[in-house]
């Protein structure tokens, strides 16, 4: 969120052009998806624009309180246009990554993996190098993927995954989606 913010800051004081924003998530419950979620509006302001790829389209109340927020960023733009569905499993190797304009390149755990079974990867990176690399492997990966179906990116037919998502948006980060941990440790 800070990254997203700054990046929003920065376009808004005219130090940069508005970029556009690249992520690859495994699904709208991911870090990144909601880091967006809850500072749409700031982007808007700036005039930022953002692409996404998932690997998942599950649940829908998530994917709708995504594809809700890329609407509001991109209010005369087709929403078909910035969401693609990486649904052939040999793109499932890839790891999470969101690539904020000329700011920074994050990367996160490997999308195949079960959010159980996650070792919670975290790389931020503001090295020209990586923001290259991350922009490349992005256009690699959107031109594998499909569009998402037409059914659900109809976000007006999900009217009340929209009065959920304004509740979590008030919600900090952290508990809009508690980490899942290996095993629990328990003493009697």
């Amino acid at each position: 969120m800070n990254a997203l913010s700054r990046l929003a800051e920065r376009a808004l004081n005219m130090e940069i052009d508005p970029p556009v924003c690249t992520l690859v998530i495994r699904s709208a419950k991911s870090a990144p998806a909601r880091a967006l979620v809850q500072t749409q509006e700031a982007l808007a302001a700036a005039g930022i624009a953002v692409k996404v790829i998932l690997t998942k389209v599950d649940p829908e109340q998530d994917l709708h309180a995504l594809f809700a927020a890329l609407s509001a960023l991109l209010p005369e733009a087709d929403l078909d246009d910035h969401v693609r569905w990486a649904q052939d499993p040999r793109l499932m190797d890839a790891h999470e990554q969101a690539v904020y304009g000329p700011e920074l390149c994050w990367t996160g755990d490997a999308v195949r993996r079960d959010a159980d079974k996650r070792n919670r990867l975290v790389l931020f990176d503001d090295a020209p190098a990586a923001l290259l690399r991350g922009a490349h492997a992005f256009k690699a990966l959107w031109a594998a993927s499909n569009r998402v179906p037409a059914h659900l990116l109809n976000i007006h037919a999900a009217a009340g995954s929209l009065a959920a998502e304004a509740c979590a948006k008030d919600a900090p980060l952290a508990a809009v989606d508690r980490p899942v941990e290996g095993w629990p440790l328990l003493r009697h």
